[in-house]
């Protein structure tokens, strides 16, 4: 895809995007119910993750932050994944397809679920407006991050979460 191709598939996400009616699940809020398929068969859901802190971010093939964000969510899945800390990725379908994005996933070898928003009905329930979008949600369903990135203090955050009192 050339830069004049990849600038049209953006600004047709922003006019898809900005049609929709949402409300943004923010930081304060509870997120919202969900489910898919992900890439490697299993079922992921807001009750498959429920009691367990969870990274979720929302992504594209096409997007070049998202490709730096990935792995380091997948090495963040590989220290805090035995910790309790469930890690979701959930591309939005916007300008991607599911085969390139299952071929991705399978190149990169990223031991965390991923799976593809077909109707981008999760990304819409979320309120995601941009790729990548993460939020860091805490072991109660409530939203304590969400940004374009991982924060900086990730570890310090789930190191909390994960502790026992």
């Amino acid at each position: 895809m050339n830069a004049a191709q990849k600038v049209c598939s953006l600004l047709f996400c922003l006019v898809v995007l900005a049609a929709l009616p949402v409300r943004a699940a923010e930081v304060g809020d509870s997120i919202p119910e969900f489910t898919f398929r992900a890439f490697d068969g299993s079922q992921a859901s807001r009750a498959s993750v429920a009691g367990r802190p969870v990274v979720v971010i929302f992504w594209n093939t096409w997007c070049p932050n998202c490709m730096k964000e990935l792995p380091r969510v997948n090495r963040l899945h590989e220290q805090y994944g035995p910790k309790g800390v469930a890690f979701l990725a959930v591309n939005t379908a916007l300008n991607d397809s599911e085969s390139r994005a299952r071929a991705y996933w399978e190149k990169a070898g990223h031991a965390f679920q991923g799976g593809f928003d077909r109707y981008f009905e999760i990304g819409q329930a979320f309120g995601v407006f941009a790729v990548p979008t993460v939020f860091l949600v805490d072991a109660g369903g409530v939203v304590l991050y969400k940004q374009a990135k991982l924060p900086e203090d990730i570890e310090e955050r789930l190191g909390q979460l994960t502790r026992r009192d």
